[in-house]
């Protein structure tokens, strides 16, 4: 019988480091799009996120969708002893993916010229300037190409189960964007679009030097002892895995990425440094948890069902899916009541267009956190091709009504597409998980949450009548709005508190 309380434990452990050092690195994402929307020109802003859309687009082919191969095959290789097939997955996956993804790179740089004037300034925003739109793009091409290494190396150590060190990777990533940043600003005065461009391309540089040593030093101490083994089968299993994520890959970035490629062509680039600067990161940061959650659920699923502990697993996703739920839902609503004053505060009236948008992305988030938690499961239990469907479901109906519905409605459309493509996928998504896991969900309590997060604005419209002063309207309403909220959610039984005394204690365990 499985070991419930070791399971629980590790998984409410992971969770908690990984959810810790999300916490931390949203306020300083935040602080980047805050730094580049106060001192770099809106356009030049919108400049850079075009350019990052494509290269994140084009960078679909770069992995061959062997990294996330290599999270579902280490614990496999652990499980059995064999660390001499660890080194050489990881070690055939490196050369296989960096190889690829140096030929996109100098495609790109060769195509350059081409894509700036035809795609970039299709809106004829930088005629006369392509040379700064071309050099945009040379750059950040060669900084996916070491990011491509990088993710060799974050994948290896994800697999490894490692989240001592797999949950600072993001953390570090985004402190060191601000910290080069910062200094290309204020120190060399570097008031234009090659503060991003150059900080986002060595910050994988000097992320390869730093967690590669981890790795080699605290994590796979015997790698240049093992054995490396070329295997044909090994290849051959990797690639079986890895092109279906890579094709289901190719749909989530489209999911992620085609908003802003529309935006680009479409409307030009103020709209793309509204919603790609301003509205997608303010939303994006309800997204958290689900992150934290799937970097420990996706390799801890995959030893679950490798072991034959289904209804382990199906009781933990039914509580994690009902548990996100009640977290991100009134942050959702709260985000949703407020956005032209998160604006205000944080940004600048110029981006005061983005916030339909974010009103409309906050709600959207919910789904899109529930889809992270159930895309986890479904690759960790080794069903890649029916994330891929559900992938290109929701990716086809939003590239299909992007097209239709930007031209007309700018960052509107491509929010609105945007949140109908996460309950498509929401839907079939369920509907997959509960024929293979004794999996169901809680409806009444999710139909209650909705009802307590909805009636909990009463009062805080209340508040926002009383308060002039927007400041005080934030805190002291959102003091109010998530006080009723818990009350409610409580006060109904929505979540169990015996069992949050139970997290609680597991955290204080040393292990």
């Amino acid at each position: 019988m499985v070991n419930k309380l070791s399971y629980k434990e590790r998984a409410i452990k992971g969770i908690g480091w990984n959810f810790l050092l999300l916490i931390l690195a949203a306020p300083i994402g935040y602080l980047v799009r805050m730094l580049y929307a106060n001192e770099i020109p809106k356009l030049e802003v919108g400049l850079f996120y075009a350019v990052l859309d494509f290269c994140c687009m084009v960078a679909i082919f770069k992995d061959l969708g062997l990294s996330a191969a290599l999270v579902r095959y280490i614990p496999k290789f652990l499980h059995e002893r064999r660390k001499d097939l660890i080194k050489s997955a990881i070690v055939s996956v490196g050369i296989l993916q960096s190889s690829v993804s140096l030929i996109i790179t100098i495609l790109i740089i060769l195509l350059a010229p081409f894509i700036a004037e035809f795609y970039i300034n299709n809106q004829g925003q930088f005629t006369g300037h392509l040379d700064l739109v071309i050099n945009v793009l040379i750059i950040l091409s060669i900084g996916y190409w070491f990011q491509s290494i990088m993710d060799v190396i974050s994948n290896s150590i994800q697999g490894f189960q490692n989240q001592k060190y797999f949950g600072t990777i993001n953390f570090v990533r985004i402190f060191l964007i601000l910290v080069l940043s910062v200094v290309f600003i204020y120190i060399f005065g570097m008031h234009s679009v090659f503060t991003p461009t150059y900080a986002y391309t060595l910050a994988p540089i000097l992320m390869i030097l730093v967690y590669g040593y981890i790795f080699i030093k605290k994590i796979f101490s015997e790698f240049f002892k093992e054995r490396f083994l070329f295997s044909k089968k090994l290849v051959k299993d990797l690639f079986s895995y890895g092109l279906p994520l890579m094709i289901g890959s190719a749909g989530s970035l489209v999911l992620g990425y085609v908003d802003g490629i529309c935006l680009t062509y479409f409307t030009g680039l103020n709209a793309v440094a509204d919603y790609r600067n301003v509205a997608m990161p303010t939303v994006s940061i309800l997204g958290y948890f689900a992150s934290a959650v799937g970097a420990v659920l996706f390799p801890m699923s995959s030893e679950l069902w490798e072991k034959g502990y289904k209804e382990a697993l199906g009781y933990g996703v039914e509580r994690i899916c009902l548990y996100s739920f009640v977290l991100v839902l009134p942050m959702a609503i709260l985000m949703a009541y407020f956005p032209e004053v998160i604006i205000n505060l944080f940004f600048n009236p110029q981006y005061l267009s983005a916030a339909p948008a974010i009103r409309i992305l906050s709600l959207g988030t919910v789904f899109l956190t529930l889809n992270n938690i159930g895309f986890t499961v479904l690759n960790g239990i080794g069903k890649p091709h029916l994330s891929t469907k559900i992938l290109y479901g929701g990716a086809i109906f939003n590239l299909v009504f992007n097209i239709l519905l930007i031209p007309k409605f700018g960052i509107v459309g491509a929010s609105l597409t945007t949140i109908f493509s996460y309950l498509i996928m929401w839907i079939l998504q369920a509907w997959y998980l509960s024929r293979f896991l004794n999996y169901s969900f809680l409806i009444k309590k999710w139909i209650l949450a909705v009802l307590v997060g909805i009636f909990s604005l009463i009062p805080l419209m209340l508040v926002t009548k009383i308060i002039s002063n927007v400041v005080l309207q934030l805190i002291v309403g959102g003091v109010v709005y998530f006080g009723v909220y818990l009350i409610g959610i409580l006060g109904l039984k929505i979540i169990n508190i015996n069992e949050i005394k139970n997290i609680v204690s597991s955290l204080k365990i040393k292990n």
